[in-house]
């Protein structure tokens, strides 16, 4: 083998090397094990693996919900017992979209394909544009005082 040649399969063999790497790296996509914490939503944020929201100003009549540290907290009875309360995920599993409560069908729904959810985070309906969706993360919750916390992992 001559130099150039020798040369010439080097480059291409390492090129190979680092494109192999960088595939592998960026093209899986995961399931994310629990929302990214944030303080996004109007609540007091997360700390470790728990988001907290405060129910002096938040979550004041049955059917409110809000948005938090990737949780989505929805009241659904009176009184300040965990009970009265549910956590799931903020984001649709199917394509992230934004979940809201819709308090007259009693269902969680997708703000871009219609996927709709109970409070279990069971699936009621797939999304419209064809694909299909996973249930939803259920969190447990705890009230102490005014402060409603879900353990997020």
């Amino acid at each position: 083998m001559e130099r150039n040649e020798f040369i010439k399969s080097l480059g291409l063999g390492i090129a190979l090397v680092c494109t192999g790497s960088c595939m592998t790296g960026c093209g899986s996509k995961g399931e994310d094990p629990a929302p990214s914490p944030g303080g996004g939503g109007g609540g007091s944020g997360s700390v470790g693996t728990k988001v907290n929201i405060d129910l002096g100003s938040q979550l004041l009549t049955v059917g409110a919900f809000v948005a938090s540290g990737g949780v989505l907290f929805i009241r659904t009875a009176t009184g300040n017992a965990a009970s009265s309360f549910v956590a799931t995920q903020a984001l649709c599993p199917h394509q992230g979209g934004t979940l809201n409560w819709v308090q007259a069908s009693n269902v969680i729904q997708c703000s871009l394909h219609s996927s709709k959810y109970t409070t279990t985070g069971s699936i009621v309906a797939q999304p419209n544009d064809g694909g299909t969706t996973s249930a939803l993360k259920v969190y447990v919750l705890a009230v102490s005082g005014t402060t409603l916390t879900a353990t997020i992992s």
